[in-house]
Parts: C-alpha cells; sequence; structure tokens
C-alpha cells in the first residue's frame, strides 16, 4: 500500500466525515457531532474558509486518515485513522503536520481534547508523542498541551 499525504479541501469533507464516523474506539454520530460539537458539514467548510487548516492520508484514492487544527485558538481538533489502516504511523504523521502548522501561525502552545482513560489507546498516543496532560477536563475530556519546541528539536513530519 502507497500512502500520499495532501492538504485537505472542502471536497473532502464527505470522506473525511464518513472515516470519522467509522472510528471504534472514539465512536461519534452525525447527530454527536452537531449537538455536542457544534459540527456539520457546512459549518467545517465554513470554518474551513477562515481558520481551520486539516491535512490527509490516502491510501490507493481512498482517505484513511485526517486531522485538523484552528489557527484561531491553537487547538488540534481531530485526528483520525480508519481502523483497517491503525498502527502504520499515520496519525502521527497526520498530528506532526497540524502542530508544525499551529506552531508556524505563532502558537507558543498548542492544545487539544482527549479521552483521559489509561485504557484508550489515544491516552497513550498523545503522551509518547510529548503532550501533556493538565489536570483540567472539559466535559468528559482531558484538556493536553503541547510546547512549541525549541530551535532545532522536537518533531517534525
Amino acid at each position: 500500500m502507497i500512502s500520499t499525504y495532501r492538504e485537505m479541501t472542502t471536497d473532502d469533507i464527505p470522506a473525511t466525515f464518513a472515516l470519522r464516523l467509522s472510528i471504534v474506539e472514539n465512536a461519534v454520530t452525525m447527530e454527536e457531532l452537531e449537538q455536542d460539537y457544534g459540527i456539520t458539514p457546512q459549518s467545517l467548510a465554513a470554518a474551513m474558509e477562515k481558520h481551520v487548516r486539516g491535512w490527509l492520508c490516502e491510501d490507493t484514492g481512498r482517505v484513511v486518515g485526517f486531522a485538523m487544527g484552528d489557527r484561531s485558538s491553537g487547538e488540534v481538533l481531530v485526528v483520525a485513522v480508519h481502523p483497517d489502516s491503525e498502527r502504520r504511523g499515520i496519525g502521527k504523521d497526520l498530528l506532526l503536520r497540524v502542530q508544525s502548522w499551529l506552531f508556524s501561525e505563532g502558537h507558543e502552545e498548542i492544545w487539544l481534547l482527549a479521552n483521559p482513560h489509561p485504557g484508550v489507546r489515544a491516552h497513550g498516543f498523545y503522551r509518547k508523542l510529548g503532550w501533556q496532560a493538565t489536570g483540567r477536563l472539559k466535559g468528559d475530556d482531558e484538556v493536553m498541551i503541547l510546547r512549541r519546541p525549541e530551535p532545532g528539536g522536537g518533531l517534525s513530519p
């Protein structure tokens, strides 16, 4: 399998929603995305025109992963990889692209929300990549932060 990475466009929104709805461990429905987070295909398209950017990974023309960030808040909004494509480094590669962009936008510290339970893979995934729990919760999720790496240090895509 050959994976290619590229920046997302609004034309990719249907495929990324379909992928996000296929996630097993942190499952969510369209209704939950809209009611709990205010996210619809239309709201995402509008945000992408202003302050949200994302990258995706395709494998043989099929979207197998994507990640997005919000330059206005410094938040990593989502990192999602199709269950059939997990454990191939796709999530890490996508996260690093979003991190690099958010830091290049001037943020000294970026943040994300993650499931705080140690049995969930995301718990170890973010920590392994240098993210730190703040001890704060937003809803059922913990707020995690990552500070800008010193020049010459840190990870890059």
